[in-house]
């Protein structure tokens, strides 16, 4: 026991034990190569780091450490990875943590210890979560459970491009129909428009309001306002335009509808010159001569204008009510 303990050679600069031939430890020898500063930055929400100006998705953390180290060292090194302990460590870090760690490479049959710096950050698309940041105001008006679930659902898979929604202010805190949605990017907030236009028939407005300016390009900032006036008529209501009365199939560019008197399908441009029927409950009361239904709530009684063979007696269906005339929907 004694004999292998005197056997041992120690670092003659730092005192440390070293292995096989070595003359002094990888720490202490001068690496025969020259290279730049090393310095890993990873985003700690999307797990992505900087390489070559540019944020590139990190598999793990010896894929990061290699590639920018490759970059710096001026010529063909093998790096090699972490140890366990300190790649779980960094794995911990939290975004704002800076730590300097040395990095081990082969050059030549040789072992380096290499000085390197870990920064953990958040990326320039993860920064603007959950801040005040915004460029556009996504002005949505006369909304619906659905039409609200719809912008936030399709605004959140574009987070991997940085787009988020990062406050909502209800005009009355009491209903959704009218909400205002701070959205980080402007282009984006009008392609949800033309979405809301296409599906919903929604009416849009665009209004640039200067913000700020730039200082170092002397160039303006502007805030994009973008106003989508969401129909009153939804699918499944029903709409007259003079003496016309249409049951709506869906909204698009254009109101896709079928002509209750002629069952033909056909399609109208948006407008607020449509008088509005909502489809109610009432109840089949009489079939012949003529058909009959009640509003089994009020009693008002209307004539059916488009019954069918297959009705019964105290059946329930679905209708629009135009003055006396009731229309199976």
């Amino acid at each position: 026991m004694l004999k292998r303990k005197l056997g041992k050679k120690f670092c003659p600069n730092c005192g440390k034990e070293l292995q096989g031939t070595e003359v002094t430890c990888k720490g202490c020898t001068t690496p025969e190569f020259t290279f730049k500063d090393i310095h890993i930055t990873l985003c700690n929400s999307c797990r992505s780091y900087l390489h070559r100006s540019k944020w590139t998705k990190c598999i793990d953390i010896n894929t990061a450490v290699k590639k920018v180290a490759q970059d710096a060292i001026k010529t063909s090194v093998k790096i090699g990875k972490l140890s366990d302990e300190l790649h779980e460590t960094m794995s911990t870090f939290k975004a704002g943590v800076t730590r300097d760690i040395t990095i081990e490479v082969a050059h030549e049959g040789s072992l380096f210890d290499i000085p390197a710096t870990y920064e953990v950050t958040l990326c320039p698309k993860c920064s603007k979560k959950g801040t005040k940041y915004f460029e556009s105001i996504l002005q949505v008006r006369n909304a619906t459970p659905e039409i609200n679930a719809f912008i936030r659902n399709d605004i959140a898979k574009q987070k991997k491009k940085g787009i988020y929604i990062n406050k909502e202010s209800q005009l009355n805190k009491y209903s959704e129909e009218n909400i205002d949605f701070s959205i980080t990017d402007q282009t984006y907030a009008k392609v949800i428009a033309e979405k809301l236009h296409h599906q919903y028939g929604a009416i849009i407005k665009k209004n640039a309001q200067l913000f700020s300016i730039n200082w170092q390009t002397t160039k303006n900032i502007y805030r994009l306002n973008v106003l989508v006036e969401i129909p009153a008529y939804h699918a499944g209501d029903c709409i007259k335009d003079e003496d016309n009365l249409y049951h709506i199939m869906s909204l698009g560019t254009r109101i896709n509808v079928t002509n209750l008197k002629t069952q033909k399908k056909t399609s109208l441009v948006h407008g607020s010159k449509y008088h509005i029927l909502k489809p109610a409950l009432f109840q089949v009361i009489k079939k012949y001569p003529e058909a009959e239904v009640l509003d089994p709530q009020t009693y008002y009684q209307a004539r059916l204008m488009n019954p069918t063979e297959k009705l019964e007696i105290n059946q329930t269906i679905k209708v629009v009510v135009d003055g006396q005339e009731a229309w199976m929907v």
